[in-house]
């Protein structure tokens, strides 16, 4: 495809296309995530960027899994949607394992948590896993049958896929962990079910997943350099087209805008794999690429950005300067967005924060929390905007760009202190830094 200085409506559709409907599901390890890497080195090269590579690491690739979940209402046993969570073991054997039902309503009831309490039950949890490491290791010492997750920040009627955190999985283990629709699991209580059967079969193993990389070289080597990043694996049963097609479709595009001209600064574009299971394909390239770390003056993150109704957020981890520059450079250019300041540990810019490094994390929620189409069948084509992504690259274009003719920004480098040490703790708890 050939270069061009101004947005393509038609070229972003294809990329869109290319990824979620000829390739479809990319899951981590597997040859459909090979094949979306593959279009976008070639895409890369066809933008003119240069030194454009894979980097493979190793990853937890899912090749199948099947999932049954009953519960008794009366004498009759009826099954519901569900899915296995990636990284989750099968329940022994693939047989069924059958249990009293335990609520836990998450994260208040994990004080009742004791070794060996929940034995021979079926733990549902209401609300999110445990995103706090004791509670994670309380949770596999109470040795439940299974786990049934009820995710409450998506009251539907269909399951969501998800994953687990590689670094606890391989420190202290995981029960057989499987989601549940909202809705199914508001009939379960509110019918008064209190017995389940939980049977998982799955396949999963050591696989290869890659990082995509190019460069357009900068006039000046000794300035840092800007990286724009997005991931191209997804969750299973979906194409992923929101999350994050819509990301991988942004840097395609903006690769071809800025390579058309010579910039001070060298800009890096980098698409990710397996960001589905706790960014490790970022966490991958900043191990490989620690010393590089010093030059990167800032780095720019695409993740579900598409959403028809929403609203656009930035997460900005760095100095007020960089928020402030932020949000007032991209509102004159027609983007007013919401502004997020915390350390999340859940988005690929995050291993690069825990080395100092500062970014800005673009995203469109459309519900409390995130997306209703969240890790869903519904993730498809027909729930993403090309439009929003026009709107929002028109205006992150021309502030790259200026970013790149810039010896000096107006802005310091690096990130705050209390950033720094949230960042190190969430590393070392989460990634194992």
């Amino acid at each position: 495809m050939k270069k061009g200085n101004n947005i393509n409506r038609r070229r972003l559709m294809v990329d869109w296309q290319i990824l979620c409907q000829r390739i479809g599901e990319r899951l981590a390890g597997t040859q459909s995530e090979l094949r979306a890497a593959t279009y976008i080195e070639k895409s890369f090269k066809g933008a003119g960027l240069q030194d454009v590579r894979m980097e493979n690491f190793p990853c937890t690739s899912l090749q199948w899994a099947k999932t049954k979940v009953e519960t008794q209402h009366g004498r009759r046993w009826s099954a519901v949607p569900s899915r296995s969570l990636v990284g989750a073991p099968a329940t022994p054997g693939g047989m069924v394992v059958e249990g009293e039902m335990q609520w836990l309503e998450m994260p208040e009831n994990a004080v009742r948590l004791k070794r060996g309490s929940l034995s021979g039950r079926i733990a549902v949890i209401f609300g999110p896993l445990p995103t706090v490491q004791s509670h994670h290791r309380a949770l596999v010492a109470a040795a439940p049958a299974a786990v049934i997750h009820v995710d409450d920040r998506l009251p539907f009627s269909w399951p969501k896929s998800d994953g687990v955190y590689p670094l606890w999985v391989r420190r202290y283990g995981m029960p057989t962990t499987v989601t549940v629709p909202y809705t199914a699991a508001w009939a379960w209580r509110r019918m008064g079910v209190h017995r389940a059967r939980v049977q998982v079969q799955v396949e999963q193993v050591t696989g290869i997943s890659q990082n995509v990389i190019g460069v357009l070289p900068g006039r000046d080597p000794r300035l840092s350099e800007v990286i724009m990043m997005a991931h191209h694996d997804t969750q299973s049963g979906n194409p992923g087209a929101d999350d994050n097609a819509s990301g991988v479709v942004c840097i395609l595009e903006l690769a071809r805008l800025l390579s058309g001209r010579s910039h001070r600064r060298t800009l890096r574009f980098i698409s990710f794999g397996t960001e589905e299971q706790l960014s490790v394909g970022s966490a991958a390239y900043v191990e490989r690429h620690r010393a590089e770390m010093k030059k990167t003056g800032l780095v720019i993150n695409f993740d579900s950005v598409a959403s028809h109704l929403g609203h656009f957020e930035l997460s900005c981890i760095g100095s007020e300067m960089l928020a402030r520059y932020a949000t007032n450079a991209l509102a004159l250019r027609g983007l007013d967005l919401g502004l997020r300041t915390e350390v999340t540990p859940f988005l690929d810019n995050f291993p690069f924060n825990r080395a100092g490094v500062p970014s800005w994390a673009f995203f469109r929620s459309n519900f409390p929390g995130g997306r209703w189409q969240h890790h869903s069948p519904h993730d498809t084509l027909e729930n993403v905007s090309v439009d929003k992504v026009i709107q929002l690259l028109t205006a992150v274009a021309p502030v790259v760009k200026r970013l790149a003719e810039q010896a000096l920004w107006p802005f310091s480098r690096g990130i705050s202190a209390a950033q720094r040490i949230t960042a190190q703790q969430l590393g070392r708890e989460l990634y194992g830094f």
